[in-house]
């Protein structure tokens, strides 16, 4: 659909995306049917901030939700006018403002003093980030266009020193509130203008703006366009080199080199995990270290392949636990003896109670008392390691596996 067949609006969502990029912002407001389908674990994020969003509201008592959705706006907006005029109601959720075609819901405005508020941001990560403030700012610049008397801004995020003690959360403990006033508007009366003037720009153009792709693309997260921007990209794009700066992939891009086989072997700034990759692909033979034969003549039979699986909630689920801290609950064995023979064990937790004592009795009472533990990483060793710290009475045995672990 053309751009001049709609009358462009800007949000809060959509502002975010015009600073990672603006052909992002255009195909967000004219072409959302062309982003990446959203996958499980894209989901599962989306679930835990709600909640936690949901959760946050109760730090603050007495405040009144505006429930009209998204897409419902001009009510919202009439909801959020019509409390705002109570005195008696302590902080507003989900209030709705428009300015200058910009629309924004606020995920806490909470009264201070008789005509002024604060702005709070609620964000389910564990700190502060750089690409949060640009979120405060445009927040910000509604809320005093509209004449709303913004006295601080906040950012309220998880406290990952929290240990859940069990029953209802502490909500003066779980979340920690950071004063960005400042860096907000700093970046409001520095950066937004010109910013602001360049995606309207965009949006009232009649074409997609062609914009390269490159690091941005990953900054600071992935582009639910990627796949649609990427989809004639060449078959091994230099943004596959293992832990690429955003410095070397501008290098790339500027020499003209968009595929890792063109990369010349002079080139400079390059790893050695990354030379390796490009002579790898280059030669399309996979790399083989000259000290595999040694290595492999350490590992001693039976052979155990193990895997965990692991979920680190930023809710936490059980007593002693804190906030995204790493609990395992499924296990995978696969024991090659000296035959060749294969057998496999597994375990699951099934059921609400906290995994982490059957994981380590099961896992310790299936596992062989010899031969070589093989893993992918040293993901595995860290798990066992912090159950050892967890469960001190199995530390022994459970630190006798890290010794026999070999990736």
């Amino acid at each position: 659909m053309m751009s001049s067949q709609i009358s462009p609006r800007l949000s809060k969502s959509r502002f975010v995306a015009g600073l990672q990029c603006v052909k992002r912002l255009y195909l967000e407001c004219y072409q959302r049917d062309l982003a990446d389908p959203i996958d499980p674990s894209q989901q599962a994020v989306f679930d835990s901030g709600n909640a936690v969003g949901e959760l946050a509201r109760q730090r603050f008592p007495g405040g009144r939700l505006i429930e009209e959705q998204y897409f419902e706006h001009s009510q919202a907006v009439e909801s959020t006018r019509k409390i705002l005029t109570d005195a008696s109601v302590p902080a507003l959720f989900e209030a709705a403002f428009t300015f200058e075609r910009i629309r924004t819901r606020v995920d806490v405005l909470r009264r201070s003093g008789q005509e002024a508020f604060d702005l709070v941001e609620v964000k389910s990560g564990a700190k502060v980030k750089a690409e949060h403030i640009p979120d405060v700012a445009i927040q910000l610049h509604v809320l005093e266009g509209m004449g709303i008397i913004v006295r601080r801004a906040y950012l309220m995020h998880i406290n990952t020193d929290y240990v859940y003690q069990g029953g209802p959360y502490e909500l003066e403990q779980l979340f920690s509130l950071q004063d960005v006033t400042d860096d907000a508007q700093a970046f409001m009366s520095e950066v937004m203008p010109s910013r602001l003037v360049k995606m309207w720009e965009v949006l009232h153009g009649e074409e997609e703006p062609a914009i390269e792709t490159g690091p941005h693309c990953m900054t600071p997260y992935q582009c639910p366009f990627y796949g649609y921007c990427h989809q004639e990209a060449t078959e091994h794009p230099v943004e596959e080199l293992p832990r690429v700066s955003s410095k070397v992939l501008d290098e790339l891009k500027d020499s003209g080199i968009g595929d890792i086989r063109g990369i010349p072997l002079d080139f400079p700034g390059l790893t050695p995990t990354q030379q390796r990759v490009r002579d790898s692909v280059a030669a399309e033979q996979p790399f083989i270290s000259s000290d595999l034969a040694s290595r492999l003549r350490e590992v001693r039979f039976p052979v155990s392949f193990l895997d965990f699986e692991t979920f680190n909630p930023a809710l936490p689920a059980y007593v002693g636990t804190r906030p995204y801290q790493v609990i395992p609950f499924q296990w995978s064995l696969h024991v090659r003896d000296s035959s060749g023979q294969l057998s496999h064990e597994s375990f699951l937790n099934e059921d609400s109670e906290d995994p982490r004592r059957a994981f380590v009795t099961s896992l310790l009472d299936t596992v062989p008392p010899h031969g070589t533990i093989v893993v992918y990483s040293g993901y595995e060793q860290a798990i066992m390691q912090q159950l050892a710290v967890t469960l001190p009475e199995f530390a022994e045995r459970l630190l006798a596996l890290c010794g026999r672990t070999f990736d």
